[in-house]
């Protein structure tokens, strides 16, 4: 069976480090046939991840906090960032390289794109709010789940032939996006404020990253399922 690894995220539960991931994730790849495998944020994760790098066939990377600015050389105050788990990027980054030079299928989602822009050499806005002025809300946490943007997307990518649509109504979880497009990268979606929504290598066997989370409007679009259908599809065929 393939394996897909999933790095983890990690958070203080009742004074104790708790790691964890969202069983939605795990859902739709093991009901696609094939093995999620989470790799723990933990400092001895580290002294074996060669083992996880030595056996798997693609990655996904899922939401979480924000990325350390030392990673795409930036100075912003780690105070002014929202859950910046040092070791976590650490770990995650090492698999995402190890992904892409191995030409491994790769899907991110919110911080995961974000990670793939700088895996590409590309940067980051530090708030997409304070560049946008609020013009479109990125994240409404008064309304966190049923917040929609619109995006539009770009003729002749993976997305608009999976959702065949020149819009779509999104879901936002996000404060942070790309600043500088990463070497190679193509954009797929904007929101109304010219932020990038969407990203895919063309070079690379399967690399796609989505602002947006599809997996928490599954239903909402037929081209939901079909991400997750093209990706699982790519690791399948190695």
């Amino acid at each position: 069976m393939k394996k897909i690894l999933i790095v983890s995220r990690r958070l203080t539960r009742k004074n104790k480090l708790v790691n964890w991931v969202s069983e939605i994730y795990l859902e739709l790849l093991a009901g696609r046939g094939v093995m999620p495998i989470i790799v723990p944020i933990a400092e001895s994760t580290k002294e074996i991840l060669n083992e996880y790098l030595s056996d798997y066939d693609g990655m996904l990377m899922m939401e979480g906090g924000d990325i350390n600015p030392i990673h795409y050389g930036e100075n912003y105050p780690i105070e002014e960032l929202d859950e910046c788990d040092p070791l976590k990027d650490e770990i995650e980054i090492a698999c995402l390289r190890h992904a892409i030079q191995s030409n491994k299928p790769i899907l991110g989602f919110c911080r995961g794109m974000q990670l793939i822009n700088l895996l590409h050499g590309g940067k980051i806005h530090k708030d997409v709010h304070e560049v946008s002025n609020f013009n479109v809300i990125h994240i409404n946490y008064e309304n966190y789940d049923n917040y929609r943007h619109s995006i539009r997307l770009v003729d002749n990518t993976p997305l608009a032939e999976w959702y065949k649509m020149p819009e779509l109504s999104v879901n936002s979880y996000h404060h942070q996006g790309i600043k500088v497009l990463g070497d190679g990268l193509v954009p797929m979606a904007y929101s109304e404020d010219e932020l990038i929504e969407g990203v895919y290598n063309p070079s690379h066997r399967f690399l796609v990253g989505l602002q947006f989370h599809p997996e928490r409007m599954y239903n909402e679009y037929e081209g939901n399922k079909l991400v997750f259908d093209s990706f699982v599809e790519a690791v399948k065929e190695q």
